[in-house]
């Protein structure tokens, strides 16, 4: 008895002429793919069912933005600071106090009081001090007062400040800022701004999606794949950070790309599969070629993607390393439900996906999708190339470069208060600081002097940063219990400027006995710098590796894969160029809805280069498969690239343009640091389909000619393409 789907067409159906399938693990899949189809469709829902309550609890366990290194020198100098004395060495939670009289009066002063008893009572909070101690905590004006709190050793930052924060919310006159209280409001501004953006996100995305697609079923396919995508990956999430810390930012990138990813995937997969349909050879051929040829698009892709999210693991920083865990799981998934969940789901389907096709499959009579066939628009612009391909390659080549040039001369810096939007309490608490307290340094650095080292050597180290320009004064507070010296550096330099880095430089480089070790807001900054400095070139290096590896593997090329690495590193350096243009102009950081910034945040070009190089690689490996594809059945390199940017660049610009808007509409958030990963990337992948893919590629390609797909041993001219 003949087994028949549901969509009557019988399951044992192959078509004559149907191309050989390469590999025999996606002969198997795209078998079970089609006559297990129920099976797996209701196995994915259970799946999904079971992850959604995982995944809502995950912002719960997660942690804010840290990209400390635990063997820098300001992190062995607070861990030196907390085993002395149980208490953090730096003051992380200030309170703006403002008395209902306005003035120093018996009543204000109380009031100010008061306010330090409560911030003394709450749990976490070590020392605290108030202006009856310090003069300089009351204002130019005699209006306001700093109430300024330390943390208890090994106290939760976040937990400390969302309970500050909770404690004074409804309290008029007291505002609560400080790093504890901005991580907190970080933290549940960004669960905040990931809800909000998603709703908005997806009926944009689904328009795009009936404008690809013209049909409301296949529209809606790839944003189901992507909601699985995400509970899936959250849920995977959840369960680890049982056992290793998940920093809040990679839920920002679980969404954007799982977003992105599992689009772009389906929108290969399914423009695939209508334009096999339009063939009229059968539902089940043209299941078995989708997943033969597609299928293998989208392994490699997956794979690209997720080694190189997977290397940010060799920094020490928890912020990269668990962004590299977040976005390679969501990779992993993402081709996961694309190469089992929708090929299941097109076998139910059948024709349903597309009401247009005629039961003998074609599309209203014709032989092709208009989606996969050749491009009018596309085929014209790759004909102009071929013709001169030298004077287009020069061109974009210098339109890239001149797209990056601002970056040669950007800053990076790293999140604080300021990256918070202005109805925040710790920003206002931090503008409060820096403009009405005279007296309050605009930063300080923590020095630890070991014990028993000679006073004559820390004294003269004193007296020589005393004289440097920007510093206030020298304090030299207290003895520790463990007979260590704790001394404060004041000055009027901000401390995550130039400025105040080449003062924590200074201050370093003064005599001080050995085993002195330096701390503050500039020295977290310049050990941030040193350490993802360091490990940047070995994480590159592997990146660059592994995309060449995987596209020497599938097309056995040497030269294709170097075509592909200088390209992708083209297209990080003029995403960033362009990103810190914009960001560091008042008018057009205006627009995008922050003020103008000073740099960069230091972890964004670290995360723009391993999500750009495996995207790039991404789109790469798809254009280059469907030209592989071309060159099977043509002696002419021209005809094949020109076929195969026909075939696949409304696709290419299609996937590229909806993933710009799921990852750029986090631009909407109110971090600056969210803003700006959302523009590199989105930038990126637009300059990369555009640019890079519309113009570089097929120029450098007819450029080198065969010589671009040498092999040793292999001659590279016709039918040597790999399909894919």
């Amino acid at each position: 008895m003949v087994r028949r789907g549901g969509h009557g067409e019988p399951r044992n159906t192959l078509c004559a002429g149907s191309p050989r399938l390469r590999g025999g693990t996606l002969r198997s899949l795209s078998e079970l793919t089609y006559l297990r189809a129920r099976t797996i469709v209701v196995v994915a829902g259970l799946v999904l069912l079971v992850a959604a309550p995982f995944a809502a609890g995950i912002f719960d366990r997660v942690e804010p933005f840290d990209l400390s290194d635990p063997n820098s020198e300001v992190e062995r100098a607070y861990a030196a600071y907390e085993r002395a004395t149980g208490a953090q060495s730096e003051p992380d939670v200030v309170l703006l106090v403002k008395p209902d009289d306005g003035a120093r009066s018996a009543a204000g002063a109380a009031e100010v009081e008061v306010t330090a008893e409560r911030l003394a009572a709450i749990e976490g909070i070590a020392v605290v001090s108030e202006p009856g101690q310090q003069r300089e905590l009351i204002s130019d004006d005699g209006r306001a007062a700093l109430v300024i709190g330390s943390l208890d050793a090994g106290a939760g930052r976040v937990d400390v400040g969302e309970r500050v924060d909770s404690a004074f919310a409804a309290d008029p006159g007291i505002r609560a800022g400080g790093t504890a209280v901005a991580a907190a409001q970080i933290g549940e501004r960004t669960e905040r701004d990931t809800r909000r953006i998603e709703i908005f996100a997806a009926p944009a995305l689904l328009l795009l999606l009936l404008l690809v697609f013209r049909t409301a079923v296949a529209a809606a396919l790839p944003l189901i794949l992507s909601a699985f995508s995400i509970v899936v990956t959250l849920a995977l999430l959840s369960v680890l950070s049982r056992f290793v810390e998940i920093d809040l930012f990679s839920l920002q990138v679980v969404t954007g790309l799982g977003v992105g990813l599992a689009i772009d995937y389906s929108l290969f997969v399914l423009a695939r599969y209508r334009a096999e349909i339009g063939l009229g050879e059968g539902y089940h051929a043209a299941h078995r070629r989708t997943v033969a040829t597609a299928g293998r698009t989208v392994t490699y892709g997956a794979l690209t993607v997720a080694v190189a999210l997977a290397t940010l693991n060799l920094f020490p920083q928890q912020f990269l390393s668990s962004t590299g865990i977040a976005g390679a799981l969501v990779a992993l998934v993402s081709g996961f439900a694309a190469l089992f969940v929708l090929p299941a789901v097109l076998a139910l389907l059948g024709p349903r996906i597309d009401p247009r096709l005629e039961a003998g499959g074609s599309l209203n009579g014709a032989k092709r999708d208009p989606l996969s066939g050749g491009s009018r628009f596309w085929t014209g612009l790759s004909k102009r190339v071929m013709a001169h391909p030298l004077p287009i390659a020069t061109i974009g080549l210098a339109v890239m470069l001149a797209a990056g040039s601002p970056a040669l001369g950007s800053m990076l810096t790293t999140p604080d208060a300021r990256a918070l939007p202005d109805d925040q309490s710790a920003q206002t608490v931090d503008d409060a600081a820096a403009a009405g307290f005279e007296g309050v340094p605009a930063s300080r650095m923590s020095v630890i002097v070991p014990a028993d080292e000679a006073a004559a050597e820390t004294d003269a180290a004193e007296l020589q940063i005393a004289r440097l320009d920007g510093v206030l004064e020298v304090r030299s507070l207290k003895r520790l219990p463990d007979r260590s010296s704790y001394l404060v550096v004041l000055s009027n330099v901000d401390a995550l400027s130039e400025e105040g880095q080449k003062l924590l430089e200074k201050v370093r480089a003064a005599p001080w006995p050995p085993g002195t070790l330096v701390g503050g807001r500039a020295a977290e900054l310049a050990d941030q710098r040193s350490s993802i400095g360091e490990s940047a070139p070995l994480v590159a290096a592997v990146i660059v590796i592994t995309n060449l590896f995987l596209i020497l593997l599938m097309f056995r090329s040497l030269v294709l894969p170097l075509v592909s690495i200088t390209l992708n590193a083209l297209t990080v350096i003029a995403s960033y160029g362009i990103t810190v243009a914009l960001f560091e102009h008042k008018e057009t950081a205006e627009w995008l809805g922050t003020v103008a910034q000073d740099g960069i945040d230091l972890s964004v070009p670290v995360l723009a280069f391993a999500v750009v190089f495996g995207l790039s690689t991404d789109y790469g490996i798809f254009l280059f498969s469907r030209i592989a594809e071309a060159r099977e059945r043509t002696d002419s390199e021209a005809t094949a690239i020109t076929e195969g940017l026909a075939r696949t660049g409304r696709l290419i610009t299609s996937a590229a343009v909806i993933f710009s808007v799921a990852v750029g509409v986090n631009v909407f958030s109110g971090l600056v640091i969210v803003k700006e990963f959302a523009v590199a990337i989105a930038l990126a992948v637009l300059l990369d389909a555009t640019i890079v893919r519309g113009l570089l590629v097929p120029s450098l390609l007819r450029i080198l000619g065969a010589r671009a797909w040498w092999w040793p041993g292999r001659s590279a001219t016709g039918g040597r393409g790999v399909r894919g």
